[in-house]
C-alpha cells in the first residue's frame, strides 16, 4: 500500500544517452510525462482564476473607500449616536463590525474597529474581552462574503460559482448575524450587572470625545455621497446583473480612483496600499489552483479519500456533515485557513461523494461552523492583531469566547439542515 500510494516527482537527464529529457509523476500504477502535469497545472490555475481577480478588485475597491474616509465619518456618526447607552454600544460594536469588515480583511477591520470602540468601552467600564467577543462573532459571520477568503477557497475548489455558493449560504449567514446580536445585547446585560455604564459623567466629556477627524492628504470626505452610491451600485450589480462579479469591482475601482483622486501619483499610492493586502492571497489562489489540478487529476485524492474510507463505518457516513460542522470550532483553533480549506476540503469532498453527499453542501458546512471561531484561533494572524490593539491575551480571547461561538457555529449548522441548505 506504502508503494502503491508514493507520489514522486523524479527529473531524468538522458540527452547524453540520446534520449529526450523527461520527468514523470507516479501515482498508484500511473505515470504521468512532464506535458502531461503541465497540463494539469494549466488547468488548476484556470479554474481559480475569476477567483483571484475577484479577490484583488473588491479588496481594490474597498481599500479606495477606506482611504477616502468613507467608513470613519459611518463609523463616527454611529458612535456620536450611541453616548452611554451600554446597550446602544453593543449593538454599535456589531454594526461597525459588520461595516468594517465590508473589505473582507480581518486586520483590517480591527484596524477600524478596535481604536474606534476601544475609549468607549473603557470610558463605561466594559470589559475588553467583551469587545473582541463581540467583534469575533460578527466578523467571522461577515467573512462569509462573497468575496471574503474562505468563499472565494471553498467556490475555487468545489469549482461553484462564487455568487451562486453565497446566495445558498445567505440564509445561515443572516441567522449567525442575528445570533452574534443577541449574543451583543446579553452582554449589555450582564456588562450592566456588573457596573458597566454606572460611574460615567453623564454631564461631562462624551464617550466619543477621543475621536478626532483625522485628515490627510487621501481623504476625501466631501466625496462621501458619491461614494455611497459608487458602493450602492457595485452591490445592486452583484444582485441584480449577470455581469460577473469581479467585473463588478473591476469598474467600482476604476470609477472610484477616477472619482476621488485625479493625481496619477495618489492613485499609484492608494493601489499600492492594497496590493499589500490582495497579493499574498492571490499568490495563494494561484499556487492552491496548481495543488487542486495536480491532486484532481492524478488521483491523488481519490487514492487520500479511499484511505479514510476504509476507518468509516457505513451507517455513520451519510452523517458527516455533522461530524465535520461539529468539529470546525475546535480545528479552527489547530488549522489555519489554508491548511483548512486546501488541505481538509478535497478530502472530505472526496470521501462526501461516496456516501452520495454534494461537495457543495460540505463546503457550506465547513466555510460557516469554521468561520464563526476564525478570529478567536491563534493560527489566524488577524486575531493576533486584534488582542494586541485591544490589549486582551489570546488565552483570554479563547476562554472568554469559545463556547459562545461554538455555539452559534452549532445553530447555524442544524438550521441549514433544517432549511435543507445543507443535504445530506
Amino acid at each position: 500500500m506504502l508503494v502503491s500510494s508514493f507520489v514522486g516527482f523524479g527529473l531524468v537527464l538522458l540527452e547524453n544517452f540520446g534520449l529526450p529529457i523527461g520527468a514523470t509523476l507516479g501515482v498508484k500504477d500511473g505515470v504521468f510525462s512532464i506535458k502531461a502535469l503541465a497540463g494539469f497545472i494549466k488547468g488548476g490555475v484556470s479554474s481559480v482564476l475569476e477567483t483571484t481577480a475577484l479577490f484583488i478588485f473588491s479588496i481594490l475597491f474597498f481599500t479606495i473607500l477606506s482611504a477616502t474616509g468613507f467608513f470613519d465619518k459611518i463609523i463616527n456618526a454611529l458612535i456620536k449616536k450611541s453616548g452611554n447607552n451600554v446597550y446602544a454600544v453593543m449593538f454599535l460594536t456589531v454594526l461597525v463590525a459588520v461595516i468594517a469588515h465590508l473589505d473582507g480583511s480581518g486586520a483590517s477591520s480591527f484596524l477600524i474597529a478596535i481604536p474606534a470602540l476601544l475609549p468607549v468601552y473603557e470610558r463605561l467600564g466594559i470589559r475588553k474581552t467583551t469587545l473582541m467577543l463581540i467583534l469575533a462573532a460578527s466578523m467571522g459571520i461577515m467573512n462569509l462574503l462573497p468575496w471574503g477568503g474562505p468563499t472565494l477557497r471553498v467556490a475555487s475548489i468545489t469549482q461553484a460559482d462564487v455568487n451562486t455558493l453565497w446566495f445558498s449560504l445567505m440564509p445561515m449567514q443572516i441567522l449567525g448575524l442575528l445570533l452574534a446580536l443577541c449574543l451583543a445585547l446579553y452582554m449589555g446585560y450582564v456588562e450592566k450587572k456588573l457596573g458597566a455604564g454606572s460611574l460615567v459623567d453623564l454631564h461631562g466629556e462624551s464617550a466619543f470625545a477621543h475621536i478626532q477627524d483625522q485628515t490627510n492628504h487621501l481623504k476625501r470626505e466631501s466625496k462621501f455621497y458619491i461614494n455611497l452610491v459608487l458602493l450602492l451600485g457595485v452591490i445592486s450589480l452583484l444582485f441584480f446583473s449577470k455581469l460577473p462579479i469581479y467585473f463588478s469591482f473591476m469598474l467600482g475601482s476604476s470609477l472610484a480612483l477616477v472619482v476621488n483622486y485625479k493625481d496619477l501619483s495618489i492613485q499609484n499610492e492608494v493601489v499600492k496600499d492594497a496590493a499589500i493586502a490582495s497579493m499574498m492571497m492571490a499568490t495563494t489562489l494561484l499556487a492552491a489552483g496548481i495543488l487542486i489540478g495536480i491532486f484532481d487529476k492524478t488521483g491523488i485524492m481519490k487514492l487520500m479519500a479511499s484511505l479514510i474510507l476504509n476507518f468509516i463505518p457505513d451507517s455513520l457516513g451519510v452523517y458527516l456533515p455533522i461530524f465535520i460542522g461539529l468539529l470546525a470550532v475546535p480545528m479552527a483553533l489547530i488549522f489555519c485557513t489554508d491548511s483548512y480549506f486546501y488541505g481538509i476540503l478535497p478530502i472530505v469532498a472526496s470521501v462526501g461523494s461516496a456516501f452520495g453527499i454534494d461537495a457543495l453542501s460540505l463546503g457550506i458546512v465547513m466555510i460557516v461552523c469554521r468561520n464563526c471561531a476564525a478570529f478567536i484561533s491563534p493560527v489566524v494572524p488577524a486575531a493576533l492583531l486584534g488582542c494586541g490593539l485591544s490589549g486582551v491575551s489570546i488565552k483570554e480571547h479563547i476562554k472568554t469566547s469559545f463556547f459562545w461561538l461554538w455555539g452559534i457555529s452549532i445553530i447555524c449548522l442544524f438550521a441549514g439542515i433544517f432549511l435543507g441548505i445543507i443535504k445530506f
